[in-house]
């Protein structure tokens, strides 16, 4: 969350699906999707637009202005291929939600978040809460839902194989509050998780903690409506045949492709942390104890008990860390330094996500300086994410040499204003989804920015190919 620290019958999956499924058909009434590959697209595109990036290969330099977006372009983003990864980073205005899709097919969903948006918004002030995308009618989940159902691979029903939660805060699993859908197959509320598995069948929930909650949360996090309630969505999810895990670090064969392992032998999903348990080299250490942290005011700190994953597809690398940070002693009294002694972990990526959102108490020099990024993705809510001195962190040549793009779901008028020109030059673009299109064997990549007006896969901008490290 933000530095504010904020605390039936079963129905049958095929029916889910099919409801889901029947969301999108409406969607596309009135038109076939086009047929030419990503990269030819991206082709044209840089050609259309006048991509700074797009075309033969990225630029050498870090960019200059923030991109404008233009209001249409001439292409929608093609429909997966079997062999590529796509990596969508939705923006609905409510926090974090990733989808994935391997290159056998096999989905997974990282993140769910809906939090009280008009209670946010009065709360907050003076800072300024992103609105809800694609409208302040849709809900997250939905939203979610229905991006799922748009890129799902051609004849597929709409399906996650893998759903994981990071850790328990309102934006990245659900909140629950007054006016609230209850679901048709359970006794629990909609919203987040639970709103995404009511429309669209989870095949495996993985979480930070499964089945010893009380060995790793606040009494007071447990008792809470919206844990009761994800609860809840559990105990029905298990009736339904839904596996529930605790992610295990260090394994790589938790997440793994359900039907191409040999077609794809170089790609894999490392568990690097789960809760105070981190994976290294020489074994499972850990950071801090079972129990957790608490600031000094004595209320639980959860955002570094945060899951962090690591995925290789050949020569690519892509992290993401929830909400970990970064900061402690002088920099941050009340903070967990989790990254420094995770970064050797993942080491070197082509492309990660801001951990805790970009706010002042992650992205530390030392995770930066280890996992050397190419390209960055920052999925923000508040006009605060993200913090001054983590864009001045992100800007500095001598942290980590070379050019590095920076690319957001959102980023506030007042963040620029408040923050001032490098932001600017540091940030590539910002505004919309952010996919991530990794080619057959992993050799290089595109980023498109993708329009959030519909849920669609509308391309607003191209970049790349960039060259897998």
């Amino acid at each position: 969350m933000a530095n504010q620290n904020p605390n039936g019958r079963p129905d049958r999956p095929d029916r889910r699906a099919a409801k889901a499924a029947g969301a999108v058909r409406t969607r596309r009434r009135g038109g076939s999707r086009p047929v030419l590959s990503a990269w030819t697209i991206a082709a044209m595109l840089s050609v259309c637009v006048g991509a700074s990036h797009g075309g033969a290969a990225p630029a050498t330099e870090p960019s200059g202005a923030v991109a404008s977006l233009p209001a249409t372009v001439p292409a929608e983003l093609p429909p997966w291929s079997r062999g590529e990864l796509d990596i969508y980073h939705i923006n609905t205005g409510g926090g974090n939600a990733a989808f994935f899709i391997f290159p056998d097919g096999t989905t997974m969903l990282f993140d769910a978040g809906d939090f009280d948006h008009a209670g946010a918004v009065a709360r907050s002030r003076p800072l300024v809460i992103a609105p809800r995308r694609p409208s302040d009618q849709t809900t997250p989940g939905a939203a979610i839902a229905a991006f799922i159902g748009k890129v799902m691979p051609r004849g597929a029903a709409p399906r996650i194989d893998y759903a994981v939660i990071s850790h328990f805060h309102d934006d990245h699993y659900g909140a629950v509050r007054p006016g609230l859908a209850r679901s048709a197959s359970g006794d629990y509320l909609l919203t987040g998780i639970t709103e995404v598995g009511e429309r669209v069948p989870i095949g495996t929930l993985i979480d930070r903690a499964y089945p010893d909650y009380a060995e790793r949360m606040d009494a007071r996090q447990m008792a809470s409506p919206t844990f009761a309630n994800y609860r809840a969505f559990q105990q029905a999810e298990l009736v339904r045949g839904v596996k529930l895990q605790r992610l295990a670090p260090g394994r790589t064969d938790q997440i793994a492709l359900r039907a191409g392992r040999a077609d794809f032998p170089t790609f894999r999903v490392r568990n690097i942390k789960s809760s105070e348990e981190l994976w290294t080299p020489g074994g499972v250490k850990r950071l801090f104890p079972r129990a957790g942290v608490r600031y000094s005011n004595g209320s639980f700190n959860e955002n570094p008990e945060s899951l962090a994953i690591k995925i290789s597809y050949g020569a690519f690398d892509y992290f993401t860390g929830g909400d970990n940070t970064g900061m402690s002693g002088l920099d941050d009294l009340d903070g967990v330094d989790v990254e420094s002694r995770m970064a050797p972990s993942v080491g070197p990526v082509d492309v990660m996500t801001f951990d805790h959102h970009g706010n002042r108490d992650a992205m530390n020099a030392r995770l930066l300086r280890t996992l050397k990024p190419r390209v960055l993705i920052e999925q923000t809510w508040v006009s605060d994410q993200p913090g001054g001195e983590v864009v001045r962190r992100l800007a500095n040549q001598a942290i980590w040499p070379g050019p590095r793009d920076v690319f957001a779901t959102h980023l506030a008028d007042e963040t620029r204003g408040a923050i001032g020109a490098i932001v600017d030059r540091t940030y590539t673009a910002a505004g919309g989804t952010v996919a991530v299109r990794v080619a057959p064997g992993g050799g290089s990549y595109r980023i498109f920015m993708l329009s959030d007006e519909d849920a669609g896969t509308k391309i607003l901008k191209s970049f790349g190919p960039y060259q897998s490290r």
